[in-house]
């Protein structure tokens, strides 16, 4: 067993010397006999706990089990408890979802706080395969069928080239104690459904099941390097990044024979889902302005792109510039001056730059985002023009006109800003001071 996790750690690549590990330990079989072969072989590590305190006074005893291993063996110790339902209920997950974004968001932290280089799971090769099961009667893609990779940013599994009966076999033989959760004997999740009927079932009907899935996750490992390189090629084409939002071509897109495929590929960093996917490449020949959404951001059908963001709360609050302003940063960057006009004065024609009359300004000026019925004279023109019109004829997307934001005075609206002043506050001949209002 020793040697054999040698092997894997110099086949994957997983630890480099003098790189220190912190072990992440529940108590259970697994990740203590990770803690025994990490001893064994003389790698540096620390161990850390999550308590999530779902199991009452078992799951304190496991975490005062582990603490004693630690100290027995003079290592760091680091344990945190966590009120698991209660951030299950804020974040809309399940139990599970929850305790897997609290653990691994608390390993990350550690290893930003202390000198340790990575950290390990004890996840070995029949959790693998029932994470197969779980992502195909779920649904899923290549990623999702491949199974758990050994190493994942920070994160390295040393033992997934082991089965759950060699660890336990190693356990007994070296006579390694450990806890017994009692949540694994219960069937009522997928997992554990999977664990006790399933991979039984395929034992029973073919002992040598596991050289089969673990060649097919080798195969799918490599299929999946190798689409996503071709993914990339494809990125380059079709996908731009701007100053607060992504792009991408829908004419490019669906020159490709599976763009669905494809843009589930592009979409999956935001946590898009395939079912929104086919939605969205059904909605491609309608209507601009559809809205999908994902857990953390939007995707907006414009005329001839996809408009990806992160979603945001749509701002209500009016800000507020004193006279006696030189500078703001709420809720753009703003800077302020006012300057006596004479013949030599130059006006810059920027958009992000507004020249006013200074003497037709009312203070305080306020800042807003558009509200409807929003209107104003646009510079050159005699008429009064609605804001939603002047949205559409210069051609906005939904996105630019939500982050729209007005600079009004009194209540009329002096400038949509970075686009264009309103005629009626332009400098004229008459004109003594000018404020000069500077985006940056």
């Amino acid at each position: 067993m020793i040697a054999d996790l040698l092997q894997y750690l110099s086949d994957n690549n997983l630890i480099y010397d003098h790189q220190k590990v912190l072990l992440t330990v529940s108590g259970g079989i697994d990740s203590m006999v990770m803690t025994h072969l990490f001893k064994q072989v003389g790698i540096e590590y620390a161990i850390a706990h999550c308590n999530f305190g779902l199991r009452g006074n078992e799951s304190d005893e496991d975490a005062f089990f582990v603490q004693e291993v630690a100290q027995v063996q003079g290592i760091p110790f680091y344990i945190k408890r966590f009120d698991t339902k209660e951030y299950a209920k804020q974040n809309k997950l399940s139990i599970q979802e929850a305790a897997r974004s609290l653990r691994y968001n608390w390993f990350e932290s550690l290893i930003k706080e202390t000198d340790l280089d990575l950290y390990a799971t004890a996840h070995h090769f029949d959790d693998q395969t029932e994470t197969f099961f779980i992502n195909l009667f779920r649904g899923t893609g290549i990623s999702g069928l491949r199974g758990i990779l050994p190493k994942n940013g920070n994160c390295i599994r040393p033992l997934l080239f082991a089965s759950r009966a060699r660890i336990v076999k190693f356990a007994i033989e070296n006579r390694i104690n450990y806890r017994e959760d009692s949540s694994n004997a219960n069937n009522d999740y997928l997992r554990n459904r999977i664990r006790h009927n399933i991979l039984p079932a395929l034992e029973k009907t073919n002992s040598g099941y596991r050289i089969g899935i673990q060649n097919t996750f080798k195969a799918l490992s490599s299929t999946e390097h190798f689409v996503l390189s071709q993914i990339d090629a494809l990125k380059k084409r079709m996908f731009r990044k701007c100053q607060q939002h992504f792009e991408i071509s829908i004419v490019e897109l669906l020159k490709n024979e599976c763009p669905d495929f494809v843009l589930y590929e592009l979409l999956k960093p935001f946590d898009f889902n395939f079912a929104v996917v086919k939605n969205i490449i059904k909605s491609l020949n309608g209507e601009p302005g559809k809205i999908f959404l994902s857990f953390t951001h939007e995707v907006i059908l414009d005329r001839k792109t996809l408009l990806i963001s992160p979603l945001i709360i749509q701002e209500t609050e009016i800000f507020e510039i004193d006279e006696n302003k030189t500078e703001i940063f709420q809720p753009l960057h703003f800077k302020l001056e006012i300057k006596p006009l004479t013949k030599k004065s130059v006006i810059e024609k920027n958009p992000d730059i507004a020249f006013l009359d200074f003497n037709k300004i009312k203070f305080p000026l306020r800042i807003r985002k558009y509200q409807q019925g929003d209107y104003f004279y646009p510079l050159g023109m005699k008429n009064r023009k609605k804001l939603s019109d002047f949205f559409i004829d210069n051609k906005f997307s939904l996105l630019e006109k939500r982050n729209t934001w007005l600079l009004l005075s009194g209540k009329e609206i002096a400038w949509v800003v970075g686009k264009r002043i309103d005629e009626r506050f332009k400098l004229t001949s008459q004109s003594e001071n000018a404020i000069i209002i500077r985006l940056i």
